[in-house]
């Protein structure tokens, strides 16, 4: 159920109408029912997946905290993925069958978690005991995102390698479809069992709140990526109305619309079309007006589905994170990481970067710190090594920034040289997008080959999209210099409300009447 869908428009503005004529004790039953039925739109058998985890990390969650629930309770929690599985078979949801050996793994899955739990139940020692629930939350979901996401990865490099040596390999690859939204709500699992573990929040004792908190159907599929200490006070004691839900949420909702069908998917146009396309055919006009594209279409993409997921969120008087802040503007490369989706950096920062020993250590320890996080950030984004490299590639940057006082002081020697250290980053940015954009190295290669021929007969003229291009990114780029002093992209309170009102009629006419066709939210694969 896409957000430029009808069928979400449906879903939100019921869930928007009933949440707020029930009562305040069903709201959070209302928000649950609403999240599954989205999530349950993309695919029905991915609701167990979705179950799975949620009862392990509620469990693991309480037990870290030595509130372990009973053998019942954990066995009637960890029945519920199998449970679902049957229904699907018994009724074929969508036309798409359930697996034998998924039946059979969610029917396992019980006896495992209960063996698990009586046996840590065991361990004497209070901090032996939370560690090992920590561990088997971990392992549990980590192994299911590792599976579904990068089985077939690594099943291929392994390979591509032995063929390479000159042997064959005699396994068969699996089919193996990509849960939307995966990667992120295990991300916010995880963030929640171990800031249970360093003390920094408490369990919920009530499953429906929790279940609601990993499955919030606005920030479900791509973020942002939740911290308990801001979703879970919200969820359990639900707001007052305010007529300021209302016009918050429509503003980031027409924001975040405008950014998605006026910006992105009219770029995607031209950057589709570059990085589909022989070098042979292409010139350095083109290179660069393809990763231009991208680097707006990318933008404009994520920025306006958590703008969208934001504005959703809001209508129901609950207030998700910021996830952008004008990272284009980024002066240099920590710069950029912390106005660059924010919710994901942060949490590499806090449970990968810091707990390797972040910048204690010697530079040689920080900067292997900075590549550990930094290529896993990379391999989060997908099962590629171009991702890889594009993370490695930003490793190399953090870590030459920090090495380097005249870098770090360039942006302070005055306003020229901090609009060139913008510029600077900005270039480094997209050599980055390149990375990230293309779906092969082969494919990188070819981009880097076309962007060094300056004059090729072959090309098409350039002139004409590169209008195109200026046409659906100015608007944004005046928009964000409206804004640009402020906290929220979005935020046009300091401008006076005719103006305002015009400014918001225009950003309507431009995203009602564009003209590329509805695609799919970039980071739904991720």
């Amino acid at each position: 159920m896409s957000f430029a869908s009808w069928q979400y428009g449906f879903l939100l503005a019921s869930a928007f109408v009933l949440h707020w004529m029930l009562p305040k004790a069903w709201r959070v039953r209302l928000l649950l029912a609403a999240s599954y039925l989205f999530y349950a739109a993309w695919d029905t058998r991915f609701v167990a997946l979705l179950l799975a985890s949620t009862s392990t990390y509620y469990l693991c969650g309480l037990a870290i905290a030595n509130r372990p629930l009973s053998r019942k309770k954990v066995l009637g929690y960890t029945l519920l993925p199998g449970l679902w599985l049957i229904l699907c078979f018994l009724v074929n949801f969508q036309d798409r069958p359930v697996p034998a050996i998924g039946l059979l793994i969610a029917l396992i899955f019980p006896v495992i978690m209960l063996a698990a739990h009586s046996t840590i139940h065991r361990t004497t020692n209070p901090e032996a005991r939370a560690n090992s629930y920590l561990w088997l939350a971990l392992v549990i979901n980590l192994g299911l995102l590792g599976f579904f996401k990068y089985f077939n990865f690594f099943a291929e490099s392994a390979t591509s390698l032995l063929n390479h040596l000159g042997l064959e390999a005699g396994w068969t690859l699996l089919h193996i479809m990509l849960p939307v939204g995966i990667s992120f709500y295990t991300f916010q699992a995880i963030s929640y069992v171990v800031d249970i573990k360093k003390s920094k929040t408490q369990p919920t004792g009530e499953f429906t709140i929790f279940a609601t908190y990993l499955a919030f159907f606005p920030q479900l599929v791509a973020g942002p990526i939740e911290r308990s200490t801001n979703l879970l006070p919200q969820l359990l004691s639900p707001p007052k109305w305010e007529i300021g839900h209302l016009h918050t949420g429509a503003r980031l909702l027409l924001i975040g619309f405008f950014k998605k069908i006026f910006v992105a998917d009219n770029c995607a146009i031209l950057a589709n079309h570059v990085f589909s396309t022989h070098s042979s055919q292409l010139d350095t006009a083109w290179a660069l007006i393809g990763v231009l594209a991208f680097a707006f279409q990318i933008y404009g993409d994520f920025s306006g589905y958590s703008d969208i997921a934001r504005g959703s969120a809001r209508l129901l008087g609950i207030q998700l994170t910021l996830n952008f802040h004008f990272p284009y503007f980024a002066s240099n490369p920590s710069d950029f990481w912390r106005r660059w989706h924010i919710t994901l950096s942060t949490w590499f920062r806090d449970y990968v970067y810091i707990p390797l020993g972040g910048n204690r250590g010697t530079k040689w320890h920080t900067i292997r710190n900075l590549a550990i996080a930094m290529l896993l950030a990379g391999l989060w984004h997908g099962a590629s090594w171009t991702f890889v490299l594009w993370g490695a590639y930003h490793a190399i940057l953090l870590a030459a920034f920090q090495q380097s006082r005249s870098w770090q002081q360039l942006a302070t020697f005055g306003r020229l040289y901090e609009i060139a250290a913008c510029l600077f980053m900005f270039l480094l940015t997209l050599v980055g997008w390149s990375i990230f954009r293309a779906e092969s190295i082969a494919q990188l290669f070819d981009w880097l080959n076309a962007l060094s021929q300056w004059n090729n007969p072959a090309a098409l003229d350039w002139y004409k999209p590169s209008r195109w291009l200026w046409l659906h990114v100015i608007p944004l780029l005046l928009l964000q210099i409206a804004t640009f002093k402020h906290d929220d992209e979005s935020s046009l309170g300091h401008v006076h409300w005719a103006l305002r009102g015009f400014i918001f009629l225009l950003i309507f006419i431009l995203t009602a009447t564009s003209m590329a066709n509805d695609k799919e939210f970039i980071y739904f694969q991720f």
